[in-house]
């Protein structure tokens, strides 16, 4: 059986949020760009996902916001933490979605590490889980 990833009922908006500008550097200063990097503080547990990324702001030669990656917890408490990162990053495309699949093999259940782009001030990120059958 395969997934039916086009059927719309098979997706559930799970995450919604605009994140603003919150450093007020120069472009070419601001090594973590005008909104920074962030934890989306929600835990997912659908190993598919669809993000829409988008900006009001984007110039239309624009094609790409940002990136995001798997954060998962490993029980290693090195540094007072036990969250690692998945090391892939997979780059979100500029008001179209994203298809995101994670082996789900590593973790039951993660967050997601978002860096948009440096030059972006204004990001909204709708996130999809796939509740279809696998």
């Amino acid at each position: 059986m395969s997934l039916q990833l086009g059927n719309t009922a098979n997706w559930s908006l799970f995450y919604s949020e605009t994140f603003t500008q919150r450093y007020n550097l120069p472009v070419e200063n601001a090594d973590y760009g005008l909104i920074g990097e962030l934890v989306i503080p929600v835990l997912f547990d659908s190993h598919i996902l669809t993000v829409k990324a988008s900006s009001d702001g984007a110039k239309p030669s624009w094609k790409q916001l940002g990136y995001v990656k798997q954060k998962i917890r490993t029980g290693i408490t090195e540094g007072g933490t036990v969250d690692s990162f998945i090391n892939q990053r997979y780059l979100l495309s500029l008001n179209q979605p994203t298809l995101l699949i994670f082996d789900p093999n590593v973790a039951s259940t993660y967050a997601l590490w978002f860096r948009p782009f440096n030059w972006f001030t204004t990001v909204k990120l709708d996130i999809y889980e796939y509740t279809g059958t696998l």
